[in-house]
This record gives C-alpha cells, structure tokens and sequence, in this order.
C-alpha cells in the first residue's frame, strides 16, 4: 500500500521480512526504548533482540500483515506493529510506531497513523488504542494533535510510566492524507 502526504512524502508499506530485516526492526526498537524511556537495557539484555523478534513473529502470524516497514523510495525509514486485544476484539492496539529521525516532523506520522488506521478499520475494529511514554511528550502531542484521547496510566505495568491513548474509528474517523 502506498500513501502519499505532501511533495515528496511518499511511503510504500510492506510487510516486515524479519529474516531480511530483523536487524532493522531490532535498530528501530533499540531507539524507541532510548527516546521514551532513557535507556535500551530490555533489548540489550543476552535474550532480549531474541526475544523481542519471536514476539514479532508471532504477532505477524496472529494477524497476517500486522507488522509493517515504510519505505521511502530506496530504504526502510518506519515500522508499525498492531494487533487485536484478546479481551476486546473491537479495538486494536498499536505496539510500536516508529520513524527514523529524519522523518519525523515531515507529515509522516500522519501517514503511518492512517496506515494504522485503515488496516485496523479493516479488521473490523471501532477503536484503537496505544501506550506512551510519560516523558515521550512529543509523541504524546502528536497523537492528541490528532484526535487521540488520554484515557490513564496503563494499570497492567504499573513499574512503567505508561499512559493509554485511545481514538474511534469509523467512517468519520477513518484516517485520510
């Protein structure tokens, strides 16, 4: 699928091909743990890149096409990995989303966002749901910039400074670029 924002914010997004690509996808995550929360120790750990790609296998297993790179013309800049809620099928919830730096700021967050968006709305979710940082303030800007609501601390990983963000998806909320 490919979305088109602004002159020259083209993204192609494709399936994650961890056996090509874990590295990257490893890289990116590597860097979110440092932006959000100051230190990457989770991943670093002796198992912790093992970890995190069989965690990634088996959500792309779960829910085919659930786990994404976008791509600019010639390089993977991006990554979004979503899933379903066990305990409400209704809402999808967004795991990761990431951008490299040199992508950030540019519009194209909003087009991951509706990436994000159509892919769950074609699930049949009504709503989508995702974690931030308490100190990721830039994300968390972001995301109420574009209609997402705080609905409180995460209560399943209390030690984090995790807030739950929540938005509606439906036919006037649906993402469009």
């Amino acid at each position: 699928m490919v979305i088109e924002n602004a002159p020259g914010a083209l993204l192609n997004f494709r399936p994650v091909n961890l056996s090509q690509d874990g590295n990257v996808c490893v890289g990116f995550f590597e860097d979110m743990l440092l932006c959000a929360f100051g230190s990457a120790q989770q991943i670093q750990s002796p198992d912790g890149k093992q970890r995190y790609l069989q965690s990634l296998r088996e959500k792309a297993a779960e829910v085919p096409g659930s786990i994404v790179h976008a791509w600019d013309e010639t390089r993977i800049v991006g990554q979004i990995e979503m899933s379903l809620l066990k305990t409400e099928p209704a809402v999808g919830y967004i795991h990761f989303f990431y951008l490299t730096p040199e992508w950030r700021s540019r519009g194209a967050g909003k087009l991951l966002l509706a990436y994000a968006t159509n892919f769950l709305a074609g699930l049949g979710c009504e709503r989508m749901r995702l974690s931030v940082s308490e100190t990721n303030q830039r994300a968390a800007r972001f995301y109420s910039h574009h209609g997402w609501t705080d609905i409180g601390p995460r209560q399943d990983r209390p030690e984090l400074p995790l807030r739950l963000m929540e938005k509606a998806i439906g036919s006037t909320q649906t993402a469009s670029v």
